[in-house]
């Protein structure tokens, strides 16, 4: 029994020694935590809302009632939007994520204005109204990022178009209707942004941002009336529009052509 006893204590002993226990596999240390990426081709849709604030002169040779240089009164406007984007991103080792983005939105971001002629004679008192509207607009945009795994904090800047149209009436000071006045013209403009994107699965995500949108362009709008005596005339005025615009997207990856990417620290 004694011998029994020694035996197997000798065997615990060989088999508990730091030669057998280098034999033993090593436990593989843990994988490190999965890391979102941002490159590859994305499509989405987006939904919003916007503000603008108009300002237009009166160009040569001016009008009767509105000589040249005359100053119209502002037009604020604001309205509902909605429309797609699309874009590719392309993210760098050290949470840098850079790309280019183009925006289409259709909206409904109208306003009105009157102004009443300050000239005297026939025109003393004429008073026109006019209603101003932002049919669409597209953004062709830089996009520079810093990713935080799922999260995206990013700010943009580029070029931006858009088609307006306007209409109005012109009144005697006596409430006669004099004319009616129309117009339709296309935009170019920069715009300026910022926004945070969320990815809440495997290639979507949702973002949230901010433009700010200036058109100041050269070329003069041409102003169309018809008077009630069917006399057709034309005026021009050069015109300055800002707006701002806030909307909620969500976007769809395809990952074409994107890597894994390795965290730096």
């Amino acid at each position: 029994m004694v011998k029994k006893l020694l035996l197997a204590s000798a065997a615990l002993a060989l088999f508990a020694s730091p030669g057998s226990a280098a034999d033993l596999p090593a436990k593989a240390p843990p994988l490190p935590p999965p890391v979102y990426d941002w490159t590859g081709f994305y499509v989405g849709g987006n939904i919003g809302w916007g503000w603008s604030h108009s300002v237009s002169t009166e160009l040569p040779p001016g009008t009767g009632a509105f000589p040249t240089g005359t100053v119209f009164s502002a037009r604020n406007s604001n309205g509902f939007l909605g429309g797609v984007q699309a874009g590719f991103n392309y993210q760098t080792p050290y949470h840098l994520v850079v790309g280019l983005e183009g925006d289409f939105d259709w909206t409904d971001i109208s306003g009105t204005e009157t102004t009443i002629s300050t000239v005297t004679g026939r025109f003393a008192g004429f008073s026109s109204t006019t209603t101003g509207r932002l049919k669409d607009f597209a953004l062709f945009t830089g996009r520079l990022g810093y990713a935080a795994d799922n999260w995206l904090l990013y700010v943009k800047g580029g070029g931006a178009l858009a088609e307006a149209s306007s209409s109005g009436v012109g009144f005697l000071a006596n409430g006669t209707l004099f004319d009616t006045t129309f117009s339709s013209s296309q935009r170019f403009g920069w715009v300026i942004g910022a926004g945070v994107e969320w990815g809440f699965a495997p290639g979507w995500s949702a973002k949230i941002e901010y433009n700010h949108i200036e058109f100041d362009f050269s070329e003069p709008i041409g102003i169309g009336s018809v008077e009630t005596s069917g006399v057709l005339r034309s005026s021009f005025v050069s015109n300055r529009d800002s707006f701002d615009v806030v909307k909620g997207g969500i976007n769809y990856r395809f990952n074409w052509g994107g890597a894994p990417v390795v965290a730096k620290y």
